[in-house]
């Protein structure tokens, strides 16, 4: 066993002696549904059917993935926040379902209030990258070009309300510094839109740049998570390029509806706490760019997901994006 995999099950060892249910009585005595607001075949549905497999495995009983895409993850989240609390329905939900939530005048579901967190599994950063032939070579040489001539500097997001769009804005307000946003429709389009000219810099998750970046087609200036990120070590985080900086970490968890008996809770937690201690998830979560993200206790998480609920909520209030939608 190597170090990191000791850690997480020492880890996780500490924190289940308290949480491990005095009973679960014949829970699950039939299949478990695993909502995915996602594509199948995309990066989440990937990890969800692993997850789904291995948790099967464990508890005896099928888990069945119903993917659910559509309205921004509305349709599938929605469709988990019905569901009996009983520990026969569970989902993967990312930070994306809880910026989509903010989108609305009246917001149709709480992550931290409508549903029972239960871990999270992993996370992953965006980063900010320039062309490899611009002039500008750190992040504080891209904010004073802007500062000096905004009217030149465009960047690309993958639509309004997108963690690519809040982390440009949140950078540039930070600094106080204006450029003028270009929705697209995908993350991809980020990329292919500093590399034709059209915008001068973006902030794309990881998977989307690597390819480019390993190429140096692309130059990277900084990552949005706390610490640097494992698939690109020598770039700095925003923090450190040009402080004070802010985190955004593109993570992915699992949760059941709300009020979720702490006996059943417990049981899916211990269960899954160890599917990721051991690793299982370790390769899909380096080729979709992510990391392990590994929760000390639902507590834990649920405390993680009140807080980036504070964050993203005052950021898109800020912005103005959901009365945009409005109108």
């Amino acid at each position: 066993m190597n170090r990191r995999s000791w850690l997480l099950t020492t880890m996780g060892a500490l924190a289940l002696p308290q949480l491990r249910p005095a009973f679960a009585g014949a829970y699950p005595d039939r299949p478990i549904r695993m909502i995915v607001p996602f594509l199948a075949g995309s990066s989440p549905d990937l990890l969800a059917r692993t997850l789904g497999s291995e948790l099967g495995n464990r508890l005896r009983q099928p888990v069945v993935v119903e993917n659910m895409p559509g309205a921004g993850g509305l349709i599938g989240t929605q469709a988990l926040k019905r569901a009996a609390p009983d520990g026969y329905a569970i989902g993967l939900l990312a930070n994306t379902q809880l910026i989509n939530a903010h989108m609305y005048p009246k917001k149709p579901f709480d992550l931290a209030t409508d549903f029972t967190p239960i871990t999270s599994f992993s996370g992953g950063a965006s980063v900010v990258v320039v062309k490899s032939s611009s002039n500008i070579r750190t992040l504080r040489d891209l904010i004073e070009q802007i500062r000096r001539e905004p009217e030149k500097y465009n960047y690309a997001s993958s639509g309004k309300g997108s963690i690519a769009h809040l982390a440009a804005e949140a950078l540039l307000r930070q600094h106080d510094a204006k450029a003028m946003h270009v929705p697209y429709k995908g993350g991809p389009e980020i990329v292919t839109s500093i590399l034709n000219g059209q915008v001068q810099f973006g902030i794309p998750v990881v998977s989307s740049s690597m390819p480019y970046l390993r190429s140096g087609q692309l130059r990277p200036l900084a990552v949005t998570t706390a610490g640097r990120s494992q698939l690109l070590p020598d770039v700095p985080t925003i923090a450190e390029a040009l402080p004070p900086g802010y985190v955004i970490d593109n993570w992915g968890g699992i949760f059941a509806p709300g009020k979720l008996p702490p006996a059943v809770l417990a049981l899916l937690f211990s269960h899954l706490h160890a599917i990721v201690a051991e690793g299982k998830l370790d390769a899909l979560a380096r080729d979709s760019g992510a990391e392990v993200r590994l929760s000390k206790s639902p507590a834990d998480f649920a405390e993680f997901v009140r807080a980036e609920d504070r964050q993203y909520g005052k950021w898109i209030a800020g912005i103005g994006v959901a009365k945009d939608m409005e109108g």
